[in-house]
Parts: C-alpha cells; structure tokens; sequence
C-alpha cells in the first residue's frame, strides 16, 4: 500500500494495488483513548451529551450505545492503597441500589484511597474493606455505624475517632423541626446548632454544661408518659428523648478533633465524592446494577490521584 492523497478530514488515504481500492488506517489504541475521553466527559464532567456528540461529531444516539458498551469492557486500574502516617482516614457508605448495593469509600482528605460494593454496612463488610488498606492512619472520621466501629477497633485498635458532627446536627433538626413547639426543643435546637461552633476546649465545656442544664432542668418532662386503650403506654416527648439519646452516646467521640488532627465531619466525602456521585445517577438514570457499579469505579479512579473535585 501507499499513500493516496487525503480525505476531507486531513487524514492520510491508503491505496492498494491488488484490490484497486482505497481506505484510511485506524489505530485501536488511538479509538479506545478517544472512548476513554468521550465516557469521562459525559459520565464524570456531567456535560450534555448533545455538547459531546456536537463536539466528537457523532450521532447522540452513536455516543450513548459506545459509553455502554465501554461501561462493559472498563476495568479499575491499580491504585495506591497505603494510608499515611500525617493524615486522617474518611469512612462513609452511600447506597448505589437502595437497600441492594452500597459503596464503602475510603478518603485522606486529599483522594480517594479505595473503595469496596456490599449488599450492606455491617461488622464483616468494613472488616473485609478496612484490611485492603495498607499502613495506619493518624485518626478515623466516621457516622460511627456500629459495624464501622466495630470494625476499625478490630483493624487499628484504639485509635482517635471523631464522630461527624454533620450527621449529629442533621438527625437532630429532623427530628426536633425547624421550630418546635415547646420550649424544651427550642432550647435543645439552639444546643445542636452550636456545635458547629466550638473550636476550643473551653467552649466545649461551656456547651456540655448547658447541656447538663437542660437534662437537669426537662428531666421530669421528658418522663412524661401518654396512655392509650388498655395498657398500652409510651413516652409523649419520644423525638425529645431521641435527641438527647443520640447527644448522650455521641458525646465521647464528638470533640475529638479539637485535640487531635481530624477534621469534625465527613463533608470530604459527602461533599466531594457522594453529592456528585449521586447528582451522575440522577443525570443518567435507567442505568443497571452493573452499569452503576462501573460508572462507580470510573468516578471514583478519577480522585484517586487527584485532589478532591466537586
């Protein structure tokens, strides 16, 4: 073969003597890493695949049937699982398929470490994710999942752990509303919105003694007991009860940060990785099990190298 001029694209044509025709040469690597772009761009980046197929100058429907297609051959490269020393260990799970499939992620603050699917959160899934991970952390930040717990106490020992604030302050105003009724909730409300607040010990202090002033002070309220036909009975402030229940058993890993280096809430991972996870999902639904799970691992390679994107 030899070249033959070329095509209205710029590219080189090939003419063979034997057959009397004329072609173009595709390299395979060259298509695949054009794919590769095409599948980030539209899955990743979350661009409008009419802009994509605009841009690659191909048919939308032509675009959609080759990211599905990719989905099915992408496989997760290595990456680096070792934990540093300097820098905590972010724990959280985000449902993939509602009660059917779960992703447990691992994050530094900076990337994403490694991640592991799971029918659930439980002892034996984090066991099974936490000894994946290589060195030991300096700290763990987590919702504080029983499992979890379990879990890292088996991996690291006794190790720093700081409960999400986040997750405290946001149960908390669900189950109390924005303005409750009683001046018990209003007062406890105010109690939750500062914690946000405290950056030093004293004001730590300050926080569990006021507190200890409203447990002193509702204790016979939250006492309180609504009868109904027979003997049946329960308590008539339950959402009150439930606050203080969760405040009283957080508290010994609440204020962990303010004595060692960890950040007071998961936001790396809620913000950073499981928002916009979930934001994709909604972008692209009707996509199957399979397909999340490879949408999954080409989102999270992405930040395994990369600071945190949003």
């Amino acid at each position: 073969m030899w070249k033959h001029g070329t095509t209205k694209q710029g590219k080189v044509r090939w003419y063979c003597k034997n057959c009397k025709r004329s072609n173009i040469r595709k390299r395979v690597d060259v298509t695949w890493k054009k794919y590769d772009r095409l599948v980030v761009e539209w899955i990743v980046e979350g661009k409008k695949l009419k802009h994509i197929a605009k841009e690659f100058g191909l048919h939308k429907q032509y675009v959609q049937n080759i990211t599905h297609r990719h989905l099915t051959t992408y496989t997760v490269p290595n990456h680096d699982r070792a934990l540093h020393t300097t820098k905590p260990l972010i724990l959280d799970g985000t449902w993939i398929v509602w009660r059917y499939l779960i992703v447990l992620v691992a994050h530094d603050t900076e990337r994403v470490v490694d991640w592991m699917f799971a029918s659930n959160e439980s002892f034996l899934t984090w066991s099974q994710f936490l000894e994946q991970l290589q060195g030991r952390p300096c700290g763990v930040v987590s919702d504080a999942q029983k499992g979890l717990l379990q879990a890292v106490f088996r991996r690291f020992g006794t190790i720093p752990h700081q409960r999400c604030i986040a997750h405290i302050t946001r149960q908390s105003r669900l189950w109390l509303t924005k303005h409750p009724r009683s001046d018990a909730g209003t007062e406890l409300l105010l109690l939750v919105n500062l914690l946000h607040t405290i950056k030093s010990n004293t004001e730590k202090e300050s926080w569990n003694k006021s507190f200890e002033q409203w447990l002193a002070t509702y204790a016979n309220l939250l006492k309180e007991k609504t009868f109904g036909i027979g003997k049946k009975w329960w308590y008539t402030h339950r959402k009150l009860r439930a606050v203080r229940s969760l405040l009283l058993r957080a508290n010994a890993m609440m204020f962990t940060y303010l004595d060692h280096q960890l950040p007071p809430t998961t936001n790396h991972l809620e913000g950073g990785i499981n928002s916009p996870l979930k934001f994709c999902f909604k972008e692209h639904r009707g996509l199957s099990p399979e397909h999340k799970k490879q949408v999954v691992n080409l989102f999270l390679n992405e930040r395994t190298h990369t600071k945190n994107q949003h």
